[in-house]
C-alpha cells in the first residue's frame, strides 16, 4: 500500500488489461481489413485531371479555366482553396460551359451577388469518359433456310 492507501499491483493489472485491449482492438482492425477487395470502377477507366487554379472574376463573378483532358467533361469539381481573409465566397461550376478545352467557375458572395472582379484561388477534378477500345463488328451466322417441299400422298387403288 502506498501513502494514499492504494495497492501498486492494481497499476499494473489496469495497464495489461489496457494493453492487452488495445492488441485485440488492432487484430479485429487487421481482421476486418484483411479481406478487403480491391476497388472496382468503370472500364475502361476515365480519364482524370486534377490542379490548382487562380484567375479574376469578371463582372459576373465567371472566369474561364484551361483544362488539358482534350475531350469534353462529363464531371468537374471544384472546392475554394483561398487565404482566410478572401474566402467569403461559393464557387460552382457554370451548367453548359464544358468544353474540350475549358470550363467557367463563377464565385458569388450569395445567391444574387457575384465576386465581381477579384482574385480566385480553387483546386478542380475534371473527369472525362475514355474512349471504349474499337472492337470488330460481329457478325451471327445465319442458317440457310430450307424451303419444306409439298408431300405427296399416293393412294393404292384397291
Amino acid at each position: 500500500m502506498n501513502a494514499l492507501g492504494r495497492n501498486h499491483r492494481g497499476i499494473g493489472t489496469r495497464t495489461a488489461l489496457a494493453a492487452l485491449a488495445g492488441a485485440a482492438v488492432v487484430t479485429a482492425g487487421a481482421v476486418a481489413f484483411g479481406g478487403a477487395s480491391a476497388a472496382v470502377g468503370p472500364a475502361p477507366a476515365p480519364i482524370v485531371q486534377a490542379a490548382q487554379a487562380s484567375c479574376l472574376t469578371d463582372g459576373a463573378g465567371l472566369c474561364t479555366v484551361t483544362h488539358g483532358l482534350g475531350r469534353v467533361p462529363e464531371v468537374i469539381v471544384v472546392s475554394a482553396n483561398t487565404p482566410g481573409q478572401f474566402n467569403g465566397f461559393m464557387l460552382n461550376t457554370v451548367q453548359g460551359s464544358f468544353t474540350a478545352t475549358t470550363f467557367q467557375v463563377r464565385a458569388m458572395f450569395s445567391q444574387t451577388t457575384p465576386k465581381t472582379f477579384g482574385q480566385i484561388w480553387f483546386s478542380y477534378a475534371a473527369y472525362a469518359t475514355a474512349t471504349a477500345p474499337t472492337t470488330p463488328a460481329t457478325t451471327t451466322p445465319t442458317t440457310p433456310s430450307m424451303t419444306p417441299t409439298p408431300a405427296t400422298t399416293s393412294q393404292a387403288a384397291s
